[in-house]
């Protein structure tokens, strides 16, 4: 496959990671038809041929957006074991988390070896890392590196009027005194190379793939329910997200400005376009990402394959 949309040679610059939600997915990690195939099919250009060329180094398991989705001791265990087996290092990833969550992730922080990394979404959970797991690696996930990322904004004159905070001395000081030394983001819309360049901290990116926004309620696990039992945080929880999305789209976009969306669970996400593909290549060749997170799971279903444009409608679903 001819490498597209991104300076020759940039992907030797990027370490590869694959985010796994499902622990069920684990032992086909290995496997042409498991999450690390998916994952590279659905990669930005150069695509699935340039980046398997680069050996995946890293597996981060668990999920940023919903505490239902934290990995069971169990689960993590076995990730630990198939990490090890190969040769991965590996991350954990957490949500945004009440109390009885922080419970859970201690549970999980115990397990894990020395120098491991966790990615932190919420300050209780970086509180928590800090006075009790100071072995563990902190890293700032992207519900903490705050962007405006709406996959509606019609031009790039919007997106600059609030730009990215990520590089603000003061908020890379507060991540300081927590001892973080990584920050995980993703493209926002309208990106230039510069929005993706943070002075004192590693930088990893998600890709294809950014979230504009998550709340506290899943629409997909909701469906089953009837009138006003819908769309209730505390509905019981079936996992539903592990197996169904749906896509976003508006009649209000007549001009096919909007990018490509679809709501997971809780959580909004929209795929990058070409223009957003080439601000992060040209970011990661500039050396300001070091590493790609690419989504072996919870990611968009195969509605049809649009090229990464700007909006493309395929009817309800």
């Amino acid at each position: 496959m001819a490498v597209s949309g991104a300076p020759a040679g940039a992907i030797v610059h990027a370490e590869i990671a694959v985010a796994v939600t499902d622990g069920r997915t684990l032992p086909g990690l290995a496997l042409d038809a498991g999450p690390l195939f998916d994952a590279l099919r659905l990669a930005p250009p150069p695509s699935a041929d340039g980046l398997a060329s680069r050996p995946v180094g890293r597996l981060h398991l668990g999920n940023e957006f919903c505490e239902r989705l934290i990995p069971s001791p169990t689960m993590l265990k076995r990730a630990i074991g198939v990490a090890d087996a190969a040769g991965l290092a590996l991350t954990l990833a957490t949500p945004s988390v009440p109390d009885a969550g922080l419970a859970k992730l201690r549970r999980l922080f115990r397990l894990l070896p020395d120098g491991t990394e966790a990615v932190v979404n919420d300050y209780g959970v970086l509180r928590l890392l800090s006075r009790e797991f100071p072995a563990l690696e902190p890293v700032a996930g992207r519900q903490l590196c705050k962007m405006i990322k709406d996959p509606r904004l019609p031009n790039e004159q919007w997106a600059r009027l609030n730009p990215p905070g990520l590089g603000s001395p003061v908020f890379e000081d507060i991540l300081g005194r927590f001892g973080i030394r990584r920050a995980e983001v993703d493209v926002p819309p309208f990106a230039r190379p510069t929005d993706l360049k943070v002075g004192g901290l590693a930088l990893s990116v998600h890709a294809p793939f950014g979230y504009a926004l998550r709340g506290r309620v899943c629409r997909i696990g909701s469906l089953r329910f009837d009138g006003a039992a819908k769309f209730r945080p505390d509905q019981a929880c079936r996992k539903e997200c592990l197996r169904y999305a749906c896509r976003q789209t508006r009649p209000a976009d007549r001009d096919n400005c909007d990018l490509e969306s679809f709501q997971r669970g809780n959580s909004i996400f929209y795929r990058h376009d070409a223009g957003m593909r080439d601000a992060m290549w040209r970011a990661v060749e500039n050396g300001w990402i070091d590493r790609i997170v690419l989504p072996g799971d919870w990611r968009e279903p195969d509605f049809g394959e649009t090229g990464g444009g700007r909006h493309a409608d395929h009817g309800p679903h």
